[in-house]
């Protein structure tokens, strides 16, 4: 075995398996004030510094503790851990410390523990529970990519295919297709029993679609459409979804109308009809001078109070 430094302890790795060289990521952790619902970073702290994969940062215990993936490397060998942050005393620990790789650290609904992605030396992908013991699987559908609890006994997924699907499971219920052609953020929108996913059949054609899903009747609707080169998703606390287009994270309120383009005509001037339109995808936070070379995933804090960015690096050879 071999130890990696970060941040400020010590901790080691077990490493198994040959993967491709990923580009380098690292996590920022930003401290936000808000004044008239906007933001302003009022302290920034790079907590990881590696040069490798580092990525899906999650708020756990109300916003104390930031779980995220971590990938080792020795040669051609790499496995990823779930790493936990504690944002009071700045200490990094390794809670997964396996010979197959974790990702997608999720907290359990109204329990202790949490879940994630499990690969395994087959390198087959199974929901995985971390409650108490070694672990153990949830379903016996695989390859799942990510995932969201609905409640205790069910969650979504991302299943891997062609195309992708998100499929509802539950324990010992026979999984069910709900939608294809989607992407990884899965997200339940706050303080709704709604779910959102991202969803597009033509990448390379159209923008991404943020659509949402109601478990209790079982239909799936449009929201809005995403920025342009807008991919990963999340949400803030009071129901804004954020999204990255490269140093700036954009907003968009769920709680405003549905946007509608019907322009209505007053005299001999037409302009934008005043009902039912939602304002467009508006800046929310510039975070340039911390990610240079761009952000992907982000998580907000239970209460708003901490962000936490993945900001790209050089590539890894």
């Amino acid at each position: 075995m071999k130890n990696f430094a970060l941040g400020s302890v010590i901790f080691t790795a077990i490493l198994i398996s040959s993967v491709p060289a990923r580009a380098a990521s690292n996590l920022w952790l930003f401290s936000l004030s808000y004044d008239n619902d906007m933001p302003s970073i009022e302290q920034a702290r790079k907590i990881t510094d590696t040069d490798s994969y580092t990525n899906q940062p999650h708020f756990f215990s109300e916003g104390q503790k930031l779980y995220y993936t971590q990938q080792f490397d020795a040669g051609s060998a790499s496995q990823t851990d779930v790493m936990e942050y504690n944002l009071v005393n700045h200490y990094h620990r390794n809670l997964t410390y396996t010979a197959t790789s974790e990702y997608s650290p999720t907290p359990l609904p109204d329990a202790d523990g949490f879940s994630t992605i499990l690969v395994d030396n087959q390198q087959k992908q199974w929901l995985w529970l971390f409650d108490g013991g070694k672990g153990h699987k949830f379903s016996d559908l695989e390859p799942i990519g990510y995932h969201v609890w609905i409640n205790d006994n069910e969650a979504l997924v991302f299943v891997l295919g062609e195309p992708h699907t998100l499929q509802r499971i539950g324990r010992d219920k026979r999984p069910v297709v709900l939608d294809k052609n989607i992407g990884p953020s899965l997200w339940q929108i706050p303080d709704t029993g709604l779910f959102s996913y991202t969803k597009n059949p033509e990448p390379d054609n159209q923008p991404w679609t943020l659509m949402s899903y109601d478990p209790a009747v079982k239909q799936s609707s449009l929201l809005v459409t995403l920025p342009e080169s807008a991919y990963y998703m999340a949400w803030t606390p009071g129901g804004k979804a954020l999204t990255m287009v490269e140093n700036t994270i954009l907003a968009w309120d769920f709680r405003e109308p549905v946007v509608s383009e019907m322009p209505s005509r007053q005299t001999t001037d037409t302009v934008m009809a005043t009902e039912n339109i939602a304002p467009a995808w508006q800046p929310w936070l510039d975070i340039s001078a911390y990610c240079s070379q761009g952000a992907s995933r982000l998580h907000v804090s239970h209460k708003g109070t901490h962000l936490a960015v993945v900001c790209e690096e050089a590539d890894v050879n």
